[in-house]
Formats: C-alpha cells, sequence, structure tokens
C-alpha cells in the first residue's frame, strides 16, 4: 500500500512538473505583445523658475533622459564594452546563461551571502521591459521572459533594446545619451576607454558616478578592460592605451535646479491635473533660491563641529502663499547622507514651535500678554505615569508673564496653558492651522503637544506661521 501511495504521489509530482514546463514552454513560444518595445511619444515638460529660466526638463516621463542610438546601429567599440562587462555568453546563450548561474550559485554558498550575480542581457532587459520584484518568483519571471525576447528577436535587437534603456546615473538611459551627458559626442565616437567606462556603470550607476565617485568609475573602467583582453576584443597594449588616454569628460551640468521641489511636482502631476502639461511656471524666486543654498551651505559648514549634517528650508510670501524658496537639503545627489530625502517635506518633531499657536488660543480665551503664569514644578498624570516638564535651562523661575514665557520659550508654562485649555483644543488649533500630520487623538499626544512630540513637516510649519 505504501508502495502505490508513494508511486502515485510521485506520478502526481511528474504530472505537476510537466504542467509546469508545459506552461513555462507556452509562455516563451508565445508571441511578444505588441506594444511591449513601444515608447509612447510624450512631449518634453519644462518647469521653470518666476522668471521662465528652466529649473528642470523631462525629455520622457518615463525615462529620464533616453536617446537612441541613430540608425540602430551598435557601435563596435560600445557592443564590445558591455559584452565584456555584463554577459561574455551574450552570442550564444538562450537568453539565460546556465553557467553563470552556477557560478553565481557557487560563489554566493561559499560566502554564505550575495556576491555574485547572474543576469544576462536580455534578463537586465526583461527588468526593464516587465519590471517585477526583486524575489525568487521575480527572478523566475525574468528568466522566462528572457528566454521569450531570445526567442522572438533577433540577438542583435536585443543588444539594441537593452543599449537604449540600460540607466547609467544622472537621469540618463541608454548609451547614446549618456555619451553625450558625460563626453559630449555621440556613442559612435566613444573611445575604449570612455566605452568601458559607461559599461562599467551599468551595474551600479550611483556608486560609479564618474563625477561623484571618479575612483569607483576608473577602478570600473579597468575591470571592464581587463575584461575586453580576456575576450580577445583588445589586446593588453591597447587596454593599458585606453587607460591612459584623458577621458575627456565634459563639466559636469547641475543635473536640474531646486531638486526637491520638481522632483515632488513631477510625482503629483496627475493630481494636480497637469498630467500632459509642457510647461510649467513655479513660483521660485531665483535669486532668494541661490541665497537660502548658499545660507545653508554656511550654516552646515560652522555647525560641523557638532555633527549637524543636514538642513533644510522654505520660504514663502506671506501675502500670497507662495513659494519663494525650497531646499530639501544641502545636496540631493549626495546619496550617502541620504540627500534626497526632502526635509520640507519630511515628518520631525517641530520641538517649541508649536507653542505660538497654544498661547494664540489662550488669548482668544480670555488670557492677556500680561497674564502671570506659574512656571514652578509641576507633575501631570498621563496613561504612561507623571509627566514632570523641565525648562531647557534646567531652572524653575517663579511667577511670569505670558509674554515672557512665551518670548523665552519656558515649557512648564506652555504645559500648563496646553492644560488649562485641554489638549483637545490645543490639538484642534493646530490642525486648523494645517498641520494634518497630527493624525493620532489628543490623548496621544497629551499636553506635550506644545513642546514638539507630534511630528509636522517643514511646510506645515511655515504654512501655518503665515497664517
Amino acid at each position: 500500500m505504501k508502495r502505490l501511495t508513494l508511486r502515485g504521489a510521485m506520478r502526481a509530482v511528474a504530472v505537476v512538473a510537466a504542467l509546469g514546463v508545459v506552461g513555462c514552454a507556452a509562455f516563451v513560444a508565445w508571441p511578444l505583445p505588441g506594444t511591449l518595445l513601444s515608447r509612447e511619444a510624450l512631449s518634453s515638460l519644462v518647469l521653470t523658475d518666476r522668471t521662465g529660466h528652466a529649473l528642470r526638463e523631462v525629455l520622457s516621463r518615463e525615462d529620464g533622459r533616453s536617446v537612441g542610438l541613430p540608425g540602430g546601429r551598435i557601435p563596435p567599440k560600445v557592443r564590445q564594452a558591455f559584452i565584456a562587462a555584463e554577459d561574455q555568453r551574450f552570442t550564444w546563450h538562450p537568453g539565460v546563461d546556465v553557467v553563470a548561474v552556477a557560478r553565481a550559485a557557487r560563489d554566493n554558498v561559499s560566502a554564505g551571502r550575495i556576491v555574485s550575480g547572474a543576469s544576462t542581457i536580455p534578463q537586465q532587459l526583461a527588468r526593464r521591459l516587465v519590471p517585477r520584484e526583486r524575489s525568487w518568483w521575480g527572478k523566475a519571471g525574468e528568466a522566462l521572459w528572457a528566454l521569450r525576447l531570445t526567442a522572438h528577436l533577433p540577438k542583435e535587437q536585443v543588444l539594441l533594446e537593452y543599449l537604449d534603456r540600460v540607466p547609467l546615473g544622472n537621469s540618463t538611459f541608454g548609451v547614446e545619451a549618456a555619451a553625450q551627458r558625460y563626453f559630449g559626442r555621440p556613442a559612435e565616437r566613444l573611445s575604449a576607454g570612455q566605452a568601458a567606462l559607461l559599461a562599467g556603470m551599468a551595474r551600479s550607476p550611483a556608486r560609479r558616478d564618474p563625477y561623484r565617485r571618479p575612483e569607483m568609475a576608473m577602478a570600473g573602467m579597468r575591470d571592464v578592460l581587463s575584461r575586453m583582453v580576456a575576450e580577445g576584443f583588445l589586446t593588453r597594449e591597447e587596454a593599458k592605451a585606453a587607460e591612459e588616454t584623458p577621458l575627456d569628460l565634459v563639466p559636469p551640468e547641475r543635473v536640474f535646479e531646486v531638486p526637491h521641489l520638481t522632483t515632488a511636482l513631477l510625482q503629483r502631476l496627475p493630481e494636480l491635473g497637469l498630467d500632459r502639461a509642457s510647461r510649467i511656471e513655479t513660483t521660485i524666486d531665483p535669486a532668494l533660491q541661490a541665497a537660502v543654498e548658499k545660507a545653508i551651505t554656511e550654516e552646515l559648514r560652522g555647525l560641523a563641529h557638532r555633527r549637524v549634517g543636514e538642513a533644510a528650508a522654505i520660504v514663502l510670501d506671506n501675502a500670497t502663499g507662495e513659494v519663494l524658496a525650497y531646499v530639501g537639503s544641502s545636496d540631493f545627489l549626495d546619496e550617502e547622507k541620504g540627500g534626497q530625502n526632502d526635509g520640507v517635506r519630511s515628518l520631525r518633531q517641530p520641538g517649541s514651535a508649536l507653542k505660538p499657536f497654544a498661547y494664540g488660543l489662550a488669548l482668544s480665551k480670555g488670557f492677556t500678554p500680561s497674564s502671570v503664569l506659574a512656571d514652578v514644578e509641576v507633575h501631570l498624570a498621563t496613561p504612561g505615569g507623571a509627566y514632570v516638564p523641565k525648562n531647557y535651562d534646567r531652572r524653575v523661575h517663579g511667577p511670569v508673564r505670558l509674554r515672557a514665557a512665551l518670548a523665552s520659550s519656558y515649557n512648564i508654562p506652555a504645559v500648563r496653558v496646553a492644560d488649562a485649555l485641554g489638549p483637545e483644543q490645543v490639538l484642534r488649533v493646530l490642525r486648523e492651522a494645517g498641520f494634518q500630520s497630527l493624525t493620532e487623538s489628543a490623548s496621544h499626544y497629551g499636553v506635550g503637544i506644545v513642546l514638539g512630540n507630534g511630528d509636522v513637516t517643514l511646510r506645515e510649519l511655515a504654512r501655518a506661521y503665515r497664517g
């Protein structure tokens, strides 16, 4: 009986496996979708400051800066560099390189972590055309799409589609666009060293950015040149000459200005009804923007000894609410410092910046600037136990007038006022002022809301102070 049961189970497994193989074969054999390789023709979008000066131009809403190789011709040096760097057996494997897979599996098992990959050029193209989550199932789907692409397209077209889409840093996609950006010339005029540098960037464009990390970029170039020698594309002498020849990098342009604001706007185009706009004028004042950026740089330099590493600022016109300057971080492109984190929109504890709203509510409820408040130790009951606020100077000052308590930013009087008014009323006023980030209940924040125990954004603060 056990033998029959085992035999039956094995048959079931065999049937399931056979069905899986048939299903995969059918998927690979099925014709490619007609729109898979197409790119929607979209007009460029230009965002400007209030004077009409361009802050950012998006040539393709989907691909960033993306320019195809002219005439669909692949320059020989580009072909050799990318095949040597990314897929040495490109010309003969069916889309998945089983030799590379076996080698990667061996290396990863030996290291106990992922130290080697095995993605072929068709697999990388599949990742661009049909994005999938980074998981084992995602890799399996990517492999099937790579087999399908290779089964239906000539290898030359697979390589061309990849080279026109490969991300090469600074919102640049494709070898032609990258050649223009980094070297100011078309891809067909790239030297062996220049082509090798771009091919070395394909795996990690940010880490091998020639502007921000030239040492890493050069190391990648040397690695690709040595691979080109191993593949017989270059002699050792030619590789050495390519390594020693100046790359002639063009000066780095600012990828775009006011980067955090323009990025936020691009993300919200459909929501704002601007998804088909070709030109959007912002209210940024260029002179003030430059002054604020300079001020942040100088301020951070002066605070470096205190380990202050980042800052953000937003300037509004009090009369109109227009955004005149917007700096989300000191350097948008500094990945190590998280430069793309937008400090204007990120949630942060506001400290004492919410005290004036509590005092404003108090004045509307009968308090006056001359009202005397007790700046003495107080113990307040909270769900978490007794709460004993302290002043920043760790002292108490006895009876103080409201105006002095606010001007000196004393914590104890502010907490007493919030307790007298009720946390519910203080929270209501803050929400009416525009602090929509305060989504928890009044009992969650308690009277500590006036000391900044609720996270808000700098943008909300600026709008609320504008009134």
